[in-house]
């Protein structure tokens, strides 16, 4: 597992949701933004806020972009749209769509599931990958920059 995997996985081992765990695995090239940042994701866990919508290992690769974006570039806002629907559409062809509830299968509004979900390792298991597999996009589309 490279690097960059490792202190993700580090960081929703410790706590963080999908989200901040992605960001915080940048930090070397985020910078004094990382944390910051970081809070500012604490409601995208659990498909934002526990809604179970969008994943957080997506949400927070979109936060990695948007934050690595420079706007003073020519077309870089165009540059920055693609990468996030490039990203979107490989996550989605891999797993089957973008959302959490459909991605691991279980209501985390429901206090039995979130238990059924734990004792199952689901969050080990398949948000792990997910927060792996974005991390190997991300460093995918941000080589190409």
């Amino acid at each position: 597992m490279n690097r960059r995997k490792t202190k993700a996985i580090a960081f929703f081992r410790e706590g963080y949701n999908c989200a901040q765990s992605i960001i915080g695995a940048f930090e070397d090239q985020l910078g004094n933004n990382t944390h910051m940042l970081m809070d500012m994701a604490a409601g995208f866990g659990a498909g934002m806020g526990r809604l179970q919508k969008t994943c957080g290992a997506v949400t927070g690769a979109f936060i990695v972009m948007s934050s690595m974006n420079n706007p003073n570039l020519p077309g870089a806002r165009e540059r920055l749209d693609r990468d996030i629907q490039d990203f979107a559409a490989r996550f989605k062809e891999h797993f089957g769509e973008l959302n959490c509830k459909g991605l691991i299968q279980y209501d985390l509004n429901s206090e039995r599931e979130r238990q059924q979900a734990n004792e199952n390792g689901t969050f080990e298991n398949k948000c792990q990958e997910y927060i792996e597999f974005s991390i190997d996009t991300l460093e995918e589309l941000l080589s190409n920059e």
